[in-house]
């Protein structure tokens, strides 16, 4: 009797027959289609905190950055008391996910809309490139900014500018790792005492709260997770 190949070998196999052109091309492809799923998830999430603003008679497209977050925090909060609670008033419902179906809570929208959002690029000096990654994953670099490097937490209220939740299966990110600084010109990155440290370039591990400056080219890993800095 035979038997079929896993999908992964079937899928390498398949790889190693189209021709490099090709393989661009279907990158491409993927690629977009990832950018797409991004989008739709964080229509769909502003859709629904608009609809919970109106419920509560506030307007979502007139609050700053940190009135959204604070609304989103006091949702979590109420959401996580109701679920552990007798006899309280039920959440708003929320419907569930369009692509996959699951049931959505206010946690759920707080870790798309700070997670799929778009960064701003506007005066983007430089940039951070996750390697290893199977999507087009990198963040703009603007000067002048204190930009935090870490793990998304809406328990804590930490919102990192640059989140590599999704990039970190093993949770060995501290939720605020590192930070990355500018003096005039030139960037810094400086290790803000995390549990598994920052390494650059293969071989000089920081020291906690010492920044270093970066060069374009270098390469920084994060916990397990590889990033490149281009200027």
């Amino acid at each position: 009797m035979s038997h079929a190949l896993p999908v992964e070998q079937q899928l390498k196999e398949w790889l190693s027959q189209i021709a490099p052109e090709h393989k661009q091309i279907l990158l491409a492809m993927l690629v977009e289609d990832d950018r797409l799923q991004r989008t739709a998830r964080l229509e769909f999430a502003v859709t629904q905190l608009r609809r919970l603003c109106a419920e509560r008679e506030l307007d979502w497209d007139r609050m700053s950055e940190g009135e959204r977050e604070s609304f989103l925090d006091t949702l979590i909060r109420e959401n996580e008391l109701y679920a552990t609670q007798v006899g309280l008033s039920s959440m708003p419902p929320i419907p569930p996910c369009l692509q996959c179906g699951r049931e959505m809570t206010p946690t759920d929208l707080y870790r798309i809309y700070f997670g799929e959002r778009p960064p701003s690029i506007e005066r983007a000096a430089a940039r951070l490139i996750v390697l290893d990654s199977e999507t087009d994953a990198n963040f703009p670099l603007i000067p002048d900014n204190e930009i935090m490097i870490g793990r998304l937490d809406p328990h804590r209220g930490i919102r990192p500018d640059v989140d590599l939740s999704k990039f970190d299966p093993a949770s060995r990110i501290s939720r605020r790792h590192a930070r990355i600084i500018t003096r005039g010109n030139q960037f810094f990155i400086e290790d803000l005492g995390s549990a598994n440290g920052t390494v650059v370039n293969g071989r000089m591990r920081l020291k906690p709260q010492e920044p270093h400056a970066l060069n374009n080219g270098d390469v920084v890993k994060i916990g397990e997770t590889t990033l490149k800095f281009m200027c």
